[in-house]
C-alpha cells in the first residue's frame, strides 16, 4: 500500500496500517541500530525504543512522505543517546556479523567490502552516522541536513572528511596486523 494512506491510516490509531509501515523498514531500522553499537541486544533495545517513539508521536508527522527518514531519524538519536548514556565504544570484534548485518544477508562478499565494514569502525560516530544516511539510507546532503538541523554546506565537509578518514585507512589495511 501507499505509504501516505499507511501514514494517515496509523495517525487515526490503526495499529495494523503502523505495522504494516514498520514491516517496510524493520530491516535497515534493525541493521542501522547494529550498526552504532555492534551488539544484538542493545541494538533490539534501540531499534524497539525507536518504534515506540515513533508509535507515540505519529501524530505530529506532518509529511506522510518522509515517514522513513523521520523514523531513522528517531532510531540515530536512540542510538546516539544510547551511546552517550552507556559510554561505550565500537568495537573492534565480530566484523563479519557486522559485515552480515550492513549487507542485509548477502553471502557473497567481497574483500573490498569487508575492507570497508572494518575501516567504518574506525570513523568518529558523527560521521559514521553521516555516512550510513548518505550510502545505506541513500539519502540526500539536504535530507540529512534537514534531519540533523544543520546546513547542507557541513554535511558535505562531513563526508568529505569521512572518505578521507578512510582512504589512508583502507589503503594502509591497518586490521590485518
Amino acid at each position: 500500500m501507499d505509504t501516505v494512506f499507511l501514514v494517515r491510516k496509523a495517525q487515526e490509531g490503526s495499529d495494523e496500517a503502523f505495522e504494516e509501515l514498520i514491516s517496510g523498514v524493520r530491516g535497515k531500522l534493525y541493521r542501522t541500530a547494529y550498526s552504532y553499537v555492534r551488539n544484538e541486544h542493545d541494538a533490539l533495545d534501540i531499534y524497539q525504543e525507536a518504534i515506540y517513539k515513533a508509535y507515540t508521536s505519529l501524530k505530529s508527522l506532518k509529511n506522510p512522505q518522509s515517514f522513513e527518514s523521520w523514523i531513522i531519524k528517531i532510531l540515530v538519536f536512540k542510538a546516539i543517546d544510547f551511546i552517550r548514556k552507556e559510554s561505550r565504544h565500537f568495537p573492534a570484534d565480530n566484523i563479519d556479523s557486522f559485515g552480515q548485518a550492513f549487507l542485509s544477508g548477502n553471502s557473497d562478499h567481497s574483500d573490498q567490502s569487508m575492507d570497508l565494514f572494518k575501516a567504518f569502525e574506525y570513523l568518529d560516530p558523527h560521521y559514521k552516522t553521516i555516512i550510513l544516511l548518505r550510502y545505506y539510507h541513500d539519502l540526500s546532503v539536504k535530507q540529512i541536513a534537514s534531519m540533523l538541523d544543520c546546513p547542507e554546506g557541513s554535511v558535505k565537509s562531513c563526508l568529505h572528511r569521512a572518505k578521507k578518514e578512510l582512504r589512508p585507512i583502507l589503503k594502509e589495511g591497518y586490521f590485518y596486523e
